[in-house]
Formats: C-alpha cells, sequence, structure tokens
C-alpha cells in the first residue's frame, strides 16, 4: 500500500464531500458568505443534542411547558440549548439560530452573574443540569406567548425604538425569574437529597435516577418538601456540633513518619524553614510528603451501638409539630450514618398503631424512608410513646447490641404505671440504653422517671438548647 493509497482511505485529499441536509451557506451581493443559522442557539455536539431529545422525552413537565412551541424535534432543540447551558463546562452562542428569540433568551442568561452562580451547582451533574433546564424552558415558554401577544396586538403598527427597549426588558424579566426558580429547585434538590443520605459523599450520590425521582416526590408532596427543608437546617447544625467533639485525643508519640502535617513536624524540619539555603528544599518534601512528623497513638472509641427514635403521632401533634419532629429525626439518622452507627426510626401514636423503619450504615431505601416520612397516624391515648412495646420494636428492627440512645419527641403528658416503669428501667440497663426525652408545649409528667435527661421545649427550632443538645450525641 502506498502512502497515496493510504491518503485515500482516510479522505484527506480532494474536497470534503457535502454533509446530508446541510444548510447551504448565504453569500450576500457583496459576495461575503454569511454562517447558516443553527437549529439550536449553542454550539453542541450530536451527544449535547441528542440529551435535549433523551430529557424531553423523560419529563412529562417539560412537555407540557413546550406544548404548543413547534414540532417536537424543535422542542427537543431547546431543551438541548438550555439543558448545555446548564450541563456543559464552556457553553458559547452560535452566530444564529433559527429561533432568534431562544437565542436573545440565551444570550442574556449567560450574560448574568446569577447564571454563573447556579453553573457552580450543575455543570456536569446531569440530575441538577435538568432540574435548570426545566426552569429555563418554562420561562421560555412563557416570554414566548407574551411576545406573541405583544406580536398580535404590533401587527400593522411600526415598532419603534420603545418597542424594541421594551422587548428587551420583557426578555430580561423572564431570564431573571428563570434564573430565580432554578436556583430554588436544585437548591430543594440538593437538600432532598442530602436528607435522604444521597448527597456528595454519601452511598447514592451517584445515582441520578434515584436523585431525579427522589426530587420529582418531594417536588409534589408539600409535607415531604418542608420535612426536608427543616432538616437541612437540623442537619447544618448536626454538623456543627459533631465536628467540636473530640473523637479521640493525641495521647502519645510511638514514632517518626514521613507526612506533611505541619502541627506535627519535628524541630529540626520547622527550623529548616527558617535558613534560606534549606527553605526551598523542606517546602518540596513537605508538598511531596516526606518531611518528618510525629506519630501519635491514640485512644479510638469503643464502637457505639444503635440510635432509636420515636416519634408521636397523636392527633395533636399534626402539622408543623410533627414535621420538626421527622425533620428532626432525619437528621438524627445522619447523625446514626455519620458515626457508622445504626438507626431505627418509630412513629407511634397510643394503641393506634406503629411504623418501623431499620437504617443501617449504609445506603438506605429511600421510597421507605419517604413512606414514613410522608403518612400519619393521627389518633393518640394518654401514652403517645411506645414504653410498653419498645423493648419488642428493638427486636423487631434488629437493632445490633451496644450502647443505645434513645429519643423520645412527644406533646404528651404521659402516665406510667409504675410496674411498666420497673420494667422499662430494667431494659435500659439490659441494652446499655440512654433515654433523652424532647416535650413539646407539655409536662414530661411520668417520663421524668424513666428518662436520663427530659428537656421542655416551646417549639424544636434549632436555636433551642435541647434540640442542640441531641443533635450532639
Amino acid at each position: 500500500m502506498t502512502n497515496d493509497d493510504l491518503l485515500r482511505m482516510l479522505d484527506l485529499e480532494g474536497r470534503e464531500a457535502p454533509q446530508p441536509n446541510e444548510p447551504l451557506s448565504i453569500t450576500t451581493d457583496e459576495g461575503k458568505k454569511v454562517a447558516p443559522a443553527s437549529p439550536t442557539a449553542l454550539r453542541l455536539d450530536d451527544w449535547g443534542v441528542r440529551r435535549g431529545e433523551d430529557v424531553l422525552r423523560e419529563s412529562d413537565r417539560l412537555q407540557q411547558c413546550l406544548a404548543g412551541l413547534g414540532d417536537e424535534e424543535r422542542q427537543a432543540q431547546a431543551v438541548a440549548d438550555f439543558h448545555g447551558a446548564a450541563f456543559e463546562v464552556d457553553p458559547q452562542l452560535n452566530e444564529g439560530c433559527t429561533d432568534p428569540l431562544r437565542w436573545e433568551f440565551l444570550k442574556h442568561l449567560l450574560e448574568t452573574p446569577e447564571y454563573h452562580e447556579l453553573r457552580a451547582a450543575t455543570v456536569l451533574n446531569d440530575t441538577a443540569s435538568e432540574i435548570a433546564a426545566t426552569a429555563f424552558a418554562g420561562q421560555y415558554a412563557e416570554l414566548h406567548k407574551e411576545r406573541d401577544k405583544d406580536e398580535k396586538k404590533e401587527s400593522g403598527k411600526e415598532g419603534g425604538p420603545g418597542h424594541d427597549f421594551g422587548a428587551e426588558i420583557s426578555v430580561l424579566k423572564h431570564v431573571s425569574k428563570a434564573l430565580s426558580e432554578a436556583s430554588k429547585e436544585v437548591e430543594e434538590a440538593r437538600e432532598a437529597a442530602a436528607a435522604m443520605g444521597m448527597g456528595p459523599g454519601s452511598p447514592g450520590c451517584n445515582d441520578s435516577r434515584a436523585i431525579a425521582a427522589l426530587f420529582k416526590r418531594v417536588r409534589s408532596d408539600p409535607t415531604l418538601r418542608r420535612i426536608c427543608e427543616l432538616a437541612g437546617r437540623y442537619r447544618r447544625v448536626a454538623q456543627s456540633k459533631q465536628r467540636r467533639k473530640a473523637t479521640h485525643g493525641l495521647d502519645d508519640v510511638v514514632g517518626v513518619v514521613m507526612d506533611a502535617d505541619l502541627a506535627r513536624l519535628l524541630p529540626q524540619e520547622l527550623a529548616k524553614l527558617a535558613i534560606p539555603e534549606f527553605e526551598d528544599d523542606t517546602l518540596r518534601r513537605l508538598v511531596e510528603r516526606q518531611t518528618m512528623c510525629r506519630e501519635y497513638q491514640a485512644t479510638e472509641p469503643v464502637a457505639k451501638g444503635p440510635i432509636l427514635v420515636s416519634v408521636d403521632e397523636s392527633g395533636s401533634m399534626e402539622g408543623e409539630k410533627v414535621h420538626t419532629a421527622k425533620a428532626l429525626a432525619l437528621a438524627l439518622a445522619w447523625i446514626a450514618r455519620q458515626q457508622r452507627r445504626w438507626c431505627g426510626l418509630v412513629a407511634y401514636s397510643g394503641d393506634s398503631g406503629q411504623r418501623l423503619l431499620a437504617l443501617p450504615p449504609g445506603r438506605w431505601n429511600e421510597i421507605a424512608v419517604m413512606d414514613w416520612l410522608g403518612q400519619f397516624i393521627g389518633c393518640g391515648s394518654s401514652l403517645d410513646v411506645p414504653v410498653r412495646e419498645l423493648p419488642d420494636y428493638y427486636q423487631q428492627l434488629g437493632a445490633p447490641v451496644g450502647k443505645t440512645d434513645v429519643i423520645f419527641i412527644t406533646d404528651a403528658i404521659c402516665r406510667i404505671p409504675a410496674k411498666l416503669q420497673e420494667e422499662f428501667s430494667c431494659w435500659k440497663k439490659q441494652v446499655q440504653a440512654r433515654l433523652i426525652s424532647l416535650i413539646i408545649q407539655s409536662t414530661p409528667g411520668d417520663l421524668s422517671a424513666i428518662s436520663d435527661e427530659v428537656h421542655e421545649v416551646p417549639s424544636l427550632a434549632v436555636t433551642e438548647a435541647a434540640v442542640e443538645r441531641v443533635l450532639s450525641i
């Protein structure tokens, strides 16, 4: 085979063959060629265009937003533009688009500082990009309808500069609203995912389909949306409280290791940083983790046992009380996973029934968690915490052996017979349990006799000292 044959096989000679259905360039009277208008406003590859088709096909909400704005192909091109604006690393506009209004919308969108703030959460994030694309498409559809009405009113009239200025203001208004909605929904999706243990660094963080399904359910359920919003506040307080805890100390120096921890550098290494001849070499070794550091041996904490959270679901807890209680329970489940502990959630209402949910330290069953959060018993009695039943629930849930933290959240004035108090106290000693009771707008009653800590609180607000105490377990 000769070089000419090889070039011919690689199609490296002659003119490029025209692509099928390629739009012809337009030549002006001056002989200059103008680039043909692109079907998409952004410069997208085949994957980006095809992704628009896939997102449109999978989203009923997008189909409703873009209904009436051309055929399905044109709708898919619009979705590809909006998805690319959120997903692509460096989205760039084409010189022209077959839909001038979409091109103008995206031009103003890409120029706003709010858009660049939003992109920090959407770049290369398929789920967040779909959410943002839906918000963009909704406002673009509104703008399109508004522009059609204006054109009908202005038909037969000449649009002067005032008309152009008003049209630009309208585009900016819808762009601003689209960014506001997209930022809010992306944040809601992030909070919902984190509440269910699916945020960055969690076992389910890369499951985009599960996160999308989770957000769809949370967005359509006001109760779940409220609980996830509150859980985010509790989780941030819990993060602060957990960071302040000393899990172990630096007890004994047992040797020297090569590392890059400035706090553990040997004195001779620190001295070399002050000598110009050795400074650069010491900094290099510090970057490469080759400096000599003290090695400490710490006293590791003994593995802790489970966390059991019982939420009162009597009728008096309906509304904001039970929402905050479940959000707090979700934050405690997050703490359990951070501490690699098993967690059990109990929803209880007297003798009217109960719902039990076991959450192991690994990935949770998100559907089961949402079902537990979304349901409400709404009955009640004089004892709306499972004092008699908890030992059986402990067995049914399969709680592992270890020092157990039990949290009761209720607004009931509990009356507990003396014999039952004695039986519960014996069970606590047997499983090494510690009971913390949070009493909302009520008095503890007989819970004081069986609880290690009792806190009467006007609400479960994150500013309450009792809530902070529970989040620091």
